[in-house]
């Protein structure tokens, strides 16, 4: 570990890959300067250096007075999309846009996207988005489906 101080009080501190990847102590009995981190508050260890998560924005889900499990918000690759009971939303990073409503309501959704395109199924109906029109409808071809298996 380098400490370096500079003028007026100010410092960096350099904790190397090494120490980073011995993580937290994993009992406060383990001696202190045994190359394992004592506290970690507000980072976390990624590609060798500790880095701040960034800023989670919180949704306002207000709109979706289902109980629980509702809001149900799947984080894709090109979007976000929030579920009740049976409307399906877009979060565009500052409001929830309603797509679709579904006729029939079912269980919980269970979704998988390929990009743009995105599989949805609340176990009754299965619902699709368009790749090039973006738009939700009931699909005719795709089968319903559930996320959990049957046991």
């Amino acid at each position: 570990m380098e400490i370096s101080v500079a003028q007026g009080g100010k410092f960096t501190f350099t904790i190397k890959a090494k120490e980073l990847s011995q993580g937290l102590r994993p009992t406060k009995r383990n001696p202190r300067d045994n190359d394992f981190l004592v506290t970690c508050i507000g980072a976390v260890g990624k590609d060798g250096v500790l880095q701040v998560p960034d800023v989670l924005t919180r949704i306002a889900t207000e709109l979706i007075t289902d109980g629980f499990p509702y809001p149900q918000i799947f984080v894709f690759v090109n979007m976000m999309i929030v579920c009740g009971l049976t409307k399906i939303y877009e979060w565009d990073g500052a409001t929830l846009n309603l797509k679709f409503t579904a006729e029939e309501a079912g269980g919980i959704w269970s979704a998988i996207d390929f990009y743009d395109y995105v599989y949805m199924s609340n176990g009754k109906i299965a619902v699709i988005r368009d790749a090039g029109s973006y738009e939700y409808s009931v699909s005719t071809v795709q089968p319903s489906a559930t996320g959990t298996p049957d046991t």
